[in-house]
């Protein structure tokens, strides 16, 4: 029986992305944290994960909404999560991947 190979897509980035966001959102719901900050919680884990990734803020939109075809940039937002598609033997291709 062979593993499942993990999806390292555009969509999958995006739904990522947006699992962290909530989880900051409602982490600090729940800490009871008080809302006078200019920004909201979701908002700025998306930028703290966009700097350690050292994208810009457009490549940053593209993979919140599940458009960023380039594997280069794609490779550095998941090394943000800790996940290396080289681990799993996948090489990022434009727009998707290639199974080793």
């Amino acid at each position: 029986m062979t593993l499942p190979v993990p999806s390292f897509s555009p969509a999958m980035l995006r739904l990522f992305l947006h699992a962290r966001c909530r989880h900051a959102h409602f982490s600090h719901l729940a800490e009871g944290s008080p809302s006078g900050a200019r920004k909201s919680p979701a908002k700025r884990e998306l930028d703290r994960l966009r700097k350690l990734a050292g994208i810009t803020n457009n490549d940053m939109h593209s993979a919140w909404m599940g458009w960023l075809p380039t594997p280069e940039t794609r490779v550095r937002v998941w090394a943000v999560f800790g996940h290396f598609p080289t681990d799993f033997g996948i090489t990022l291709t434009h727009g998707g991947q290639d199974n080793g």
